[in-house]
């Protein structure tokens, strides 16, 4: 919940979003913070468009966080079998 009520439109869905992938509060931080650098318009699109990873993974801004962008990253964004199969 929002500060001043419940949050609505894209503040909503990017914290479902969130919740669905068991986004913990420093990494939610931490990706705020990314779509707030690079003034993404709707902050969910961090988990659909891998551009702007891309950007802080490149940006020295955020190096400190980069093994965990990483995964991130390859976790959302490459073409890996999922599931038990082989």
């Amino acid at each position: 919940m929002a500060l001043f009520g419940p949050r609505t439109g894209h503040e909503a869905l990017f914290d479902e979003v969130c919740r669905f992938c068991e986004i913990d509060r420093k990494t939610k931080t931490l990706l705020l913070s990314i779509v707030k650098k690079y003034q993404t318009p709707r902050p969910v699109e961090i988990f659909i468009e891998p551009e702007t990873l891309i950007y802080a993974l490149n940006d020295s801004e955020f190096s400190e966080e980069n093994a965990g962008l990483q995964k991130l990253y390859d976790t959302w964004f490459t073409d890996k079998p999922r599931g038990r199969g082989k």
